[in-house]
């Protein structure tokens, strides 16, 4: 199999060299051995990338029922449920997956680091929301539990602070921290019938 880029061996190679620097940072004896064995036998983060780079290959070759099963593989067994036809660059860092939620209209750059229990979604289940997920650059951090929902876009090195909620563009180098929820009586319930009154 060729290592040009955007193929199968060259997204795993650079999803590797991102795990490569963890024990650059941490100041541990590594080698490309090591981190091969490692990664793939004990790294959670590093099997969540793996099996969604599985599943997308397949997707993009109209195998759907195998791109499903190792969506589904990947759930059960890292907790991390990323949809197969997301679209995610090279180079994809995910420190600790339980909890990961990437929508199926999802598309990321290179170089992405993502935490626990982040979400990328949808704002609603409105027929104009539905299809509706965000875009986002390359060299961006999600930090624990933040969320990003609806068709923003995140430019290029930004960070995302731990349960921030993000539902407006962010610019290039900018850093989102914080949610406020306002509460507002009854329109749950006439939201939720606007979802399905088309049905």
């Amino acid at each position: 199999m060729s290592e040009e880029k955007g193929s199968l061996p060259y997204l795993i190679s650079s999803d590797l060299s991102r795990f490569a620097q963890t024990y650059a940072l941490r100041g541990q004896k590594y080698s490309r051995v090591k981190i091969f064995f490692e990664s793939f036998i004990f790294k959670a983060g590093f099997q969540a990338v793996f099996l969604y780079r599985l599943s997308h290959w397949f997707f993009k070759r109209h195998c759907i029922y195998l791109a499903w099963f190792f969506s589904r593989l990947n759930q059960s067994v890292t907790g991390a449920e990323i949809e197969f036809n997301a679209e995610i660059g090279p180079a994809l860092f995910i420190a600790h997956p339980s909890g990961i939620v990437v929508g199926r209209g999802t598309v990321m750059g290179s170089n992405i680091t993502i935490f626990q229990g982040v979400t990328f979604a949808t704002r609603s289940w409105h027929p104009d929301d539905i299809n509706r997920f965000p875009v986002v650059g390359d060299g961006c951090y999600f930090f624990a539990h933040c969320t990003v929902i609806g068709n923003v876009k995140i430019g290029n090195n930004c960070v995302v602070g731990a349960q921030a909620l993000v539902s407006k563009d962010m610019p290039d180098g900018s850093l989102a921290v914080g949610t406020t929820a306002d509460i507002i009586p009854g329109k749950g319930k006439e939201l939720g019938g606007s979802w399905v009154e088309n049905l």
